[in-house]
């Protein structure tokens, strides 16, 4: 788990180099108000470990991570809006609506998804990739976190439509399916890219279901404990034997889903 550490260390620094938006000193606040209070950076973690495994650029792939982590707390802040889940705290903290207002965190939000893509899409924040693989890397992102994939999942969520199952599949496993993407377009693995996505997604339902047996919510209200972490006990087993046929039972990648099933054992 070294190497874990280390990437971590990484991810909070680039952030941090990276983040360099202008604007209104509110907005620019806001922006930044989730995104350095240090989460637990699991998808720029995953995204490093797959390119990692593959033998992709570390720094490169630690950039990528840092645009799909900027997109992730994004999401969160609009997730939180008072017509979404109408949550007052986020880690402890007031949530960004409570604490700037409702109308800058909604445009905060915003920006912080653009400013995602203008980080990505600037050829000098990397060291070997080519404005082609960016361009690739930039549209794998922007369908995993758009409609038919992160957006459209909250839009099924907060409207009651589809089963937990099929919430989790857009709205948390889409983005996880991202990272494990662009870790092969790093890489240049494209010939791995479909089994990559299916090692994503089924880090990104096993990602939600734990969470929604520490919650006791989503899967856990729909299975009941038992069925509930039965579930988490398969999702970890099947994205394992992906995980390790694709990568080697090496690669950190297993060290992380491990980490993420031990939250509910």
């Amino acid at each position: 788990m070294e190497k874990v550490r280390l990437w971590r260390k990484k991810i909070e620094e680039r952030l941090r180099e990276v983040f360099r938006a202008e604007g209104p000193e509110v907005l620019v606040e806001a922006m930044s108000y989730y995104l350095f209070q240090e989460g637990k950076r699991i998808r720029p973690l995953l995204t490093v470990a797959v390119a990692d495994s593959l033998g992709g650029d570390l720094d490169d792939a630690v950039t990528v991570g840092c645009v799909i982590e900027m997109i992730h707390n994004y999401s969160l802040i609009h997730d939180d809006l008072p017509a979404m889940d109408n949550d007052d705290f986020r880690r402890g903290l007031p949530t960004c609506h409570r604490k700037f207002g409702e109308a800058v965190a909604i445009l905060a939000g915003d920006a912080l998804l653009t400013y995602a893509f203008e980080v990505l899409l600037d050829p000098s924040n990397f060291r070997t990739l080519s404005a082609d693989r960016l361009v690739e890397m930039a549209r794998t992102i922007a369908v995993k976190a758009g409609s038919s994939g992160l957006v459209g999942g909250q839009v099924m969520d907060i409207k009651g439509e589809g089963d937990p199952f099929e919430v989790n599949l857009r709205k948390t496993a889409a983005l996880f399916e991202a990272c494990f993407l662009c870790g092969g377009i790093l890489a240049r693995r494209e010939d791995l890219l479909g089994d990559l996505e299916e090692a994503g997604r089924l880090t990104g339902l096993l990602f939600q279901v734990t969470d929604d047996i520490l919650d006791r919510d989503g899967v856990y209200r729909a299975l009941g404990e038992r069925r509930s972490r039965e579930e988490a006990e398969r999702l970890h087993s099947k994205a394992r034997d992906v995980i390790s046929r694709l990568l080697g039972e090496e690669s950190e990648v297993l060290n992380i889903v491990d980490r993420i099933y031990s939250r509910v054992t």
